[in-house]
């Protein structure tokens, strides 16, 4: 395992360069932006980079940068892959719907650990060696699948469940605790979310538990059956908090009972995440460092994305503050 000693330059050079102002003062400078133009301008600025041709694009660009200056300045670079994971499995997704329906598709995320140039000529060419492995294999699976059932849904299920299995393996391979309980986190998250989710969506209480079976995702601490009702189909998130015991997510669970939507659910998941962070912001050095500094602008640009939704949807701006994740941890 890499010393923290190792890590004084990469978050010395990382907070120097983190951008101009602090991410509540970033946060704000976008909210005060009175178009989609001048928003896009303003998070080119604020984030020291060039604005892309496509100027919607400048949020990927300014994630892009931050995991650059990473990828530049850290010992090991592979320890922080499980963060990045999901930009692979989406790309990976994507590359596989335009392959098997004939698409061509070159909006992919710029920031995941295999290059999105790359990632459609892997899997038309079935040449997968960069791919994380579990991701791999189910991307062959997926296809595979497909072609015997014409389910779409089911690329999403297989490829989501092997994006979780190769964070925890690469997380537990990094050793740095901080990312194994993020990518625990994340993956009770996206299991209760489900839940939820299926929960609404007016199935029988058999397909329910049907298709939360397939979307369960590992690498969490939370058990399907505690996302299961006794009495049959799926449990309630007040039902699903009763039965919970000590595990990291149990905090964000307990409040989300009271959440108006899933949405605000969203956004506490979220902010509980940011919130595992809080104890390292005023470590000097460290991986810790640098897991701080990608997840606070990534929920930094997600809060960019949000505000440049209410210039499409008309959204009032009190309505936007509601969704915006508090980055000042």
């Amino acid at each position: 395992m890499t010393s923290e000693k190792e890590y004084l330059f990469s978050s010395s050079f990382l907070r120097a360069g983190e951008g101009i102002g602090n991410p509540a003062v970033r946060t704000l400078r976008m909210l005060e932006a009175s178009s989609a133009e001048q928003l896009y301008q303003t998070v080119a600025e604020l984030f020291r980079i060039s604005l892309p041709a496509e100027e919607k694009l400048v949020f990927d660009a300014a994630f892009e940068d931050a995991v650059e200056k990473v990828r530049g300045a850290v010992p090991d670079f592979l320890v922080f892959y499980p963060l990045l994971y999901k930009y692979d499995c989406t790309n990976i997704k994507l590359a596989i719907k335009c392959t098997v329906q004939n698409l061509s598709y070159n909006d992919f995320y710029t920031c995941g650990t295999v290059p999105a140039r790359q990632m459609q000529d892997y899997l038309q060419k079935d040449v997968l060696p960069a791919l994380p492995p579990a991701m791999a294999a189910a991307a062959q699976t997926a296809r595979q699948e497909y072609s015997k059932t014409g389910e779409v849904r089911c690329i999403d299920l297989l490829l989501d469940r092997a994006c979780f299995a190769d964070m925890a393996e690469k997380a537990a391979a990094g050793g740095v605790p901080l990312i194994m309980q993020i990518v625990c986190m994340r993956a009770d998250f996206a299991n209760i979310l489900a839940c939820l989710r299926i929960g609404a969506g007016g199935l029988s209480m058999e397909a329910a538990r049907a298709l939360l079976s397939r979307a369960f995702v590992p690498g969490g601490q939370v058990a399907l059956s505690v996302l299961l009702a006794e009495e049959g189909g799926l449990a309630g998130i007040d039902q699903m908090e009763m039965r919970l015991g000590d595990c990291f997510v149990k905090d964000a669970v307990r409040r989300a009972v009271s959440a108006a939507s899933l949405f605000e659910i969203e956004k506490i998941f979220d902010e509980s995440v940011l919130q595992a962070c809080q104890s390292y912001r005023f470590k000097p050095f460290g991986p810790e460092v640098i897991v701080r500094y990608l997840l606070i602008r990534e929920a930094e640009l997600t809060n960019g994305r949000i505000i440049a939704a209410r210039f499409g949807a008309g959204a009032d701006t009190d309505k936007i503050r509601e969704r915006l994740r508090e980055v000042n941890v």
